[in-house]
């Protein structure tokens, strides 16, 4: 027998609903619902229309928007005056359809997420306050394979270790520790409300972007210790050098990142981390 409070939940998206429900979003997905209504019962019987109109508002209602991509689509094409009567202004946030590291740096400042003086990059009171509460949330510090898998955006996902998942039975994705995942699953119900098109990026892209925001904290997600960063240049006999960038809490001890790059990549996650290139040092 069909649970059929455990299938609603399921279905749900804390993420889009509540208070985070985007209410242009879901005006222009109810229109839309109207209107295939509509053309179902033109081309099947009032009952199929009304049968239709209740499963779409249900999907609404639960997660959100119908139609996938919806806050994006939004944003991009309704008129200004009336994202500005329901507070959100494209002026508000950036767009973006594609990020990579090297446009971190502008992207976080431009979302005012971080703060750029002086070549310095730092994260902002606002968006450090609103992470750490999220982090501070019942269950945060342990997030489940449905809140990881609404952070980066799949829906077919499969927990394997304590920091280790698999996405859609096909590759395995692993966090330094579980506090670098409970980070990043907080930080990402943050910045999606922050960034127009967020929605639209792969798990990859999103997970650079965590990563990045990650360089930028000061104290541990976890326990709340001093973060300590160190750049290493490691050098190899048969291919180009790579560069380390680590962040450890200096307290527990736990890895916040530990990310390994080609040197010619090296640049924007030594801007993140706040060290520059000359510091690297050759590894023996």
């Amino acid at each position: 027998m069909i649970d059929v409070p455990d299938a609603l939940s399921r279905l749900e998206q804390p993420e889009y609903t509540g208070e985070n429900r985007c209410r242009p979003c879901t005006v222009v997905n109810v229109a839309i619902a109207l209107a295939l209504a509509v053309v179902i019962g033109g081309a099947g019987s009032a009952l199929a229309g009304a049968i239709a109109l209740g499963a779409f508002l249900t999907i609404i209602a639960l997660r959100g928007y119908l139609i996938p991509g919806t806050p994006a689509l939004t944003r991009r094409y309704l008129p200004e005056r009336v994202l500005e009567a329901v507070g959100k202004s494209a002026a508000s946030g950036p767009t973006i359809e594609t990020l990579t590291p090297v446009e971190l740096t502008r992207v976080l400042t431009a979302a005012g997420v971080a703060s750029d003086r002086g070549g310095a990059v730092r994260l902002t009171s606002a968006f450090r306050t609103r992470w750490n509460e999220r982090l501070s949330s019942d269950g945060a510090d342990d997030p489940d394979a449905v809140a990881v898998g609404s952070a980066l955006g799949v829906d077919e996902i499969e927990r394997v270790g304590d920091a280790s998942f698999e996405l859609e039975g096909r590759r395995q994705v692993r966090w330094e520790s579980t506090a670098a995942l409970a980070a990043d699953v907080a930080a990402a119900t943050e910045l999606r409300s922050r960034l127009d098109g967020w929605d639209a990026l792969g798990a990859d892209e999103r997970r650079d972007a965590l990563t990045g925001l990650r360089l930028l904290r000061a104290d541990c997600p976890v326990c709340g210790g001093p973060i300590s960063s160190t750049v290493e240049r490691l050098e190899h006999c048969c291919r180009q050098p790579r560069v380390a960038v680590r962040a450890t809490c200096e307290a527990c001890d736990r890895p916040v990142v530990d990310l390994v790059v080609s040197e010619s990549n090296a640049e924007p996650w030594l801007e993140l981390a706040g060290v520059p290139e000359t510091h690297l040092e050759a590894e023996g």
